[in-house]
């Protein structure tokens, strides 16, 4: 939280003079950040002594104090506007994928998905080009048997000896129809596994494995079409190389 933050989740308890103290400072936070203490109190005619009641109260040890922080809090605000090219955000996205993906758990799927009878590959609009892509990374291991479906119907047979993994970024909208189904199928349903961007997916429930991957929040992201996508094709680069590497030792 920075000091304009802190100041806001104050403002209830703030007296008359603090409030007029809060709200100059969020007029001209420049000036109150670079100002000197008695050049501050003979322009606003705010005294010294309620400045510095002002800083104690936000948890400063004096106004000096309170005065260093907001600086520093305006040159990190102005210096986070620079604009970064897209190549640069692309880049800190896969750069924070291959960081936080957990290769144990990747290797412990490729375990699972060679003891299966099929793998079935689902994805939707944008995320069924990483679930297409896969295919092209499975194909090349006879060991494993895999498959895309045109649309979300389920073959007629499948076990418990099957997999099902699901590319969703945000909602899976489009697979409700398709868990439903197998939840009222009556068989034991085949190893579910979703891989998303969203750790709060609203079917995640549905599945006995999730891999969540990092993604951009709205104000960073939003002239990247393809990020949610970006961070699939890394997590399958990874999930690939591993296979390749399992499949030499």
């Amino acid at each position: 939280m920075n000091t304009l933050e802190l100041m806001d989740s104050k403002l209830s308890s703030f007296s008359k003079t603090d409030r007029s103290i809060y709200e100059m400072i969020k007029k001209f936070p420049a000036d109150w950040a670079e100002g000197s203490i008695t050049e501050l109190s003979d322009k606003t005619k705010i005294t010294k002594p309620a400045m510095t009641r002002f800083a104690k109260k936000l948890g400063f040890s004096g106004f000096a104090e309170f005065q260093y922080q907001l600086a520093m809090d305006l040159r990190d605000s102005k210096a986070s506007k620079v604009n970064i090219s897209r190549a640069e955000q692309y880049g800190r996205l896969l750069k924070q994928t291959e960081e936080s993906t957990d290769l144990d758990q990747i290797r412990n799927l490729i375990r699972r998905m060679k003891k299966s009878r099929k793998v079935i590959l689902i994805g939707s609009n944008l995320s069924r080009l990483p679930a297409e892509s896969l295919l092209i990374g499975l194909s090349l291991h006879n060991d494993i048997c895999s498959m895309i479906l045109p649309s979300d119907i389920m073959p007629y047979h499948y076990n418990e000896d099957d997999m099902i993994i699901i590319y969703s970024a945000i909602s899976g909208n489009s697979h409700q129809e398709l868990l439903k189904s197998l939840r009222r199928s009556g068989v034991t349903k085949p190893y579910m596994v979703l891989v998303t961007v969203n750790s709060k997916h609203p079917l995640r429930h549905n599945f006995d494995e999730m891999i969540v991957l990092p993604t951009l929040n709205l104000k960073e992201s939003g002239s990247l079409v393809f990020s949610d996508t970006f961070s699939f094709f890394m997590f399958n680069d990874l999930f690939i190389n591993e296979l390749n590497q399992m499949g030499e030792s």
